[in-house]
């Protein structure tokens, strides 16, 4: 991450109230600096993209996969209307995974999806970007793509405001 730092979320999420206070506001003025850089850069995008770097904030992951060269997130917004939402992006290069971005004692159970950072590349008359994700559970996913496809769906099981708890398992068909 280039604006939202490994320092600055860990100081943000301090039991100081000073130190969280003082991250706070030093986060506010990265937040507001990174948008300034992608408003110029706005007007170039495609439509679908520009949505989509304002879609993502607030969301619990329910599933990362990979086909070929397709990347797949499929996630659950924590705001209202609480929708599900399918990412899939055409990826340019391997995906990036650092299971280290945040310390043990500063990650969560749930793959929570915290903040992202979104970047347009020129390179060679090529419109492409990069996308680097921070998600609770401490990992920090990198990707460079060409293009990401949105779906957008009204969750019909588990319920909305119903929490899904898988059913245990059986080794070889014998009772748990």
């Amino acid at each position: 991450m280039k604006h939202c730092t490994r320092d600055l979320v860990e100081r943000y999420g301090s039991p100081d109230d000073a130190v969280a206070r003082a991250a706070d506001a030093e986060w506010e003025a990265v937040l507001e600096r990174y948008e300034q850089g992608l408003q110029p850069i706005e007007a170039q995008l495609p439509e679908h993209i520009r949505v989509f770097t304002r879609l993502l904030h607030g969301a619990l992951v329910l599933s990362v996969a990979r086909q070929d060269d397709k990347l797949i997130l499929v996630l659950r917004k924590d705001i209202p209307p609480r929708d599900v939402v399918i990412l899939t992006y055409t990826l340019i290069a391997e995906p990036v995974i650092d299971r280290e971005a945040l310390s043990p004692d500063r990650r969560t159970s749930a793959m929570e999806y915290l903040y992202d950072e979104f970047e347009l590349i020129r390179e060679r008359g090529r419109q492409t970007y990069a996308q680097s994700m921070l998600f609770g559970n401490g990992w920090e996913l990198s990707l460079g793509f060409s293009d990401v496809q949105v779906s957008v769906g009204e969750p019909v099981y588990p319920p909305p405001g119903v929490t899904f708890i898988p059913a245990p398992s059986s080794a070889a068909g014998q009772p748990v």
